[in-house]
């Protein structure tokens, strides 16, 4: 869900309280709002603009055996700058290569990744849709490979192992005193405290391209093409501690169907295809604290994810699963004139099509 979606911790701190120390003493000036309910205030004819630090990456584990592959990019720091109008929230991801957990190149290669995302928030419908991609990662367990590797060894590294990813999710509120704006994109504030049963369905295509130079005949390299269908039903949870700050708690798990198309390549131009179908069993748990003011905001969440599949007629299992920070801050500015007149005509529309 939105409101989770790690480099050097302590410095981002320090940078969000420097962000917060000038910001808080402008909280006072008077935005207009919207009452939607006793619960809910909604900020009009302004633009939400956040910046975000995250340790958000794709990570792989696969298990054969006794046998177990940690593959990770070198991107333990992702930086996030959205911006946020009404129902619409656009966003843009990258690994600055000059943070602290993200610039040691000489020991686990070097990574670049990037992505965006497209979300719209109406009523009761939430809908996300992203793109991320990634290319360079190490085996995080290279001593279990090399018994001679020593911590400041050079781990082994897939400097030509691809990820892209096309993500979308679709989702319900049935509890109208609820906000999922004031978690996601802070274009509202939760006044009393609500949850809700929140169903979704998840739908995403990647691929996995090991695209290293074959030389030699013994030489092989593997692409999959996967798509994941997943339909999970969560319950979300949000604390309101007084007008300005609140604790949010929510937990989803999901099952669902993969299907993949696996492409392994040989050195002398050949390539062997197989397609399976697995189920698949994924769940988020997810935290967070955060103060929302009129013109101010800021927060911390954290989600535990754990995602495992056993392909079929082996007995490989692949798994995901980590602990996801995010640390975020962010400030609202008067929208011009000519964007409210857009955005409000395209959200008439839209409605109209939801609720003819």
């Amino acid at each position: 869900m939105p409101f989770m979606h790690s480099g050097n911790r302590l410095l981002t701190a320090g940078l969000f309280l420097l962000i917060c120390r000038p910001v808080f003493s402008q909280d006072s000036i008077q935005v207009k709002i919207d009452n939607k309910s006793a619960h809910i205030q909604t900020i009009k004819d302004f633009i939400t603009l956040k910046v975000a630090q995250t340790t958000d990456q794709e990570n792989f584990s696969v298990h054969t055996g006794n046998t177990k592959y940690r593959i990770n990019p070198n991107a333990s720091s992702i930086t996030t700058i959205s911006a946020n109008y009404s129902f619409i929230s656009l966003s843009f991801r990258f690994a600055p290569p000059f943070l602290p957990g993200n610039r040691d190149n000489s020991e686990k290669g070097k990574t670049r990744s990037g992505g965006m995302a497209l979300n719209f928030y109406l009523d009761h419908w939430l809908q996300e849709l992203s793109y991320h991609r990634t290319k360079g990662y190490y085996l995080e367990n290279t001593s279990d490979f090399n018994p001679g590797w020593q911590e400041g060894d050079a781990y082994i590294q897939f400097p030509d192992l691809h990820y892209r990813s096309f993500q979308g999710m679709t989702a319900y509120k049935f509890n109208r005193n609820f906000s999922l704006n004031a978690l996601a994109t802070q274009s509202e504030r939760q006044l009393k405290s609500a949850g809700s049963f929140i169903p979704q369905f998840l739908y995403r295509y990647y691929t996995i391209d090991d695209r290293t130079r074959l030389t030699n005949p013994n030489q092989s390299s593997q692409r999959s093409n996967n798509l994941e269908l997943l339909v999970g039903a969560g319950y979300y949870y949000n604390l309101v501690l007084n007008s300005n700050f609140y604790v949010a708690l929510g937990i989803t798990p999901g099952v669902g169907m993969l299907f993949m198309n696996l492409t392994t390549r040989n050195g002398s131009g050949e390539k062997i295809r197989t397609r399976q179908q697995d189920p698949i069993f994924r769940i988020d748990s997810r935290a967070g604290i955060g103060y929302n003011g009129e013109r101010f905001f800021g927060g911390l969440y954290a989600t535990a994810f754990a995602a495992s599949y056993k392909q079929e007629n082996a007995q490989v299992v692949n798994g995901n699963a980590r602990i996801v920070f995010k640390l975020f801050a962010g400030y609202r500015i008067p929208a011009p004139d000519v964007i409210k007149a857009r955005i409000t005509e395209l959200k008439n529309k839209l409605t109209k099509k939801i609720i003819p």
